[in-house]
């Protein structure tokens, strides 16, 4: 077992090891977990860019970039609490605040541990002062990423450090390797009807393919980009060649986005959400729909997931 520090994509990087997987952890490019290896078939369960060009290009479909708050924010504003919220307007075309305040921000180590192997990095929105021009909370976020066998557990924590009511919804850009030949199982309740801008519209539609994608689909040449609402089951699998592969998320996710850009590019990615796109504009909606959710001051949450790997 292992944790040691090494360069990738010209940054600093920490590689956790033990005899089943190598992960590796950007911590400077919003602590980003970006590989996932299992060792004794040599498969990457993640994508990974092959440069550093590549990266810069199209940095959310690689990894697992930290949303807070996922995706997307109509007009870049909303209201909670008494309280109005401007946030960035970084996606123009659309008119919309997208992916959030720490994907791109360098995170703390804080802690490393060969023994188990695992890496704890944060960080806190008062040493940013970009993100409390948009979000006005003193909060922190805490990262555990630690290898249990053939699992990786990532362990998210958000505490409010503040005296106010926080607005709290978190989600993973997960981007997969998904070959031609792989095939996805999830099961999901119904889709978001979502506009032209990609914001849901507040209406839910049945699902033609739900038993497809229950029973285990095929995705080469599929183009998708849409929000589920979770079922109870909250784990997707990927059946990949010479593996399995399961990724489950704890109970405070409440919907899954499934990306496959255009649906040639041997991406997936899977996306766990604990509310919904743009759900503190949804208030008409009930909260159980679509996870909006807070945190009290001095009070912290946290969300987990885990991938698993196990060989055919």
């Amino acid at each position: 077992m292992s944790v040691k520090k090494i360069q990738l994509l010209n940054e600093a990087a920490y590689s956790l090891e033990n005899e089943e997987l190598e992960v590796i952890v950007l911590p400077s490019q919003g602590s980003n977990m970006i590989s996932i290896r299992d060792k004794k078939t040599d498969t990457e369960i993640l994508r990974t860019p092959k440069s550093t060009e590549e990266y810069e290009a199209r940095k959310m479909v690689f990894g697992t970039p930290v949303l807070f708050p996922p995706n997307r924010i109509e007009d870049a504003t909303f209201a909670y609490n008494g309280r109005i919220y401007e946030l960035e307007m970084n996606r123009a075309k659309e008119d919309v605040h997208i992916h959030g305040f720490v994907h791109d921000k360098e995170w703390t180590v804080v802690e490393t541990d060969e023994s188990v192997p695992r890496i704890k990095t944060e960080i806190r929105s008062s040493e940013h002062p970009v993100i409390l021009s948009q979000f006005p909370h003193d909060f922190t976020i805490t990262m555990t990423i630690e290898i249990q066998g053939t699992e990786v557990v990532q362990t998210t924590e958000i505490s409010n450090n503040g005296d106010c009511l926080m607005p709290c919804g978190i989600g993973y850009h997960t981007t997969f390797q998904f070959p031609d030949s792989a095939k996805l199982k999830v099961d999901v309740r119904e889709r978001w009807r979502l506009n032209e801008r990609h914001l849901p519209t507040g209406e839910l539609e049945n699902v033609q393919n739900k038993e497809e994608f229950s029973k285990g689909t095929p995705l080469s040449g599929v183009s998708l980009d849409d929000v589920y609402v979770m079922t109870e089951d909250k784990t997707a699998a990927i059946d990949l060649p010479g593996l399995d592969v399961s990724y489950s998320v704890s109970d405070r996710f409440t919907q899954w986005v499934l990306f496959t850009a255009s649906g040639n590019e041997n991406l997936l990615a899977i996306e766990p959400y604990s509310w919904v796109t743009n759900a503190p504009n949804l208030k008409q909606l009930p909260r159980r729909l679509t996870g909006l959710d807070d945190i009290q001051p001095k009070e912290k949450k946290d969300y987990v997931s885990r991938f698993k790997i196990e060989r055919k």
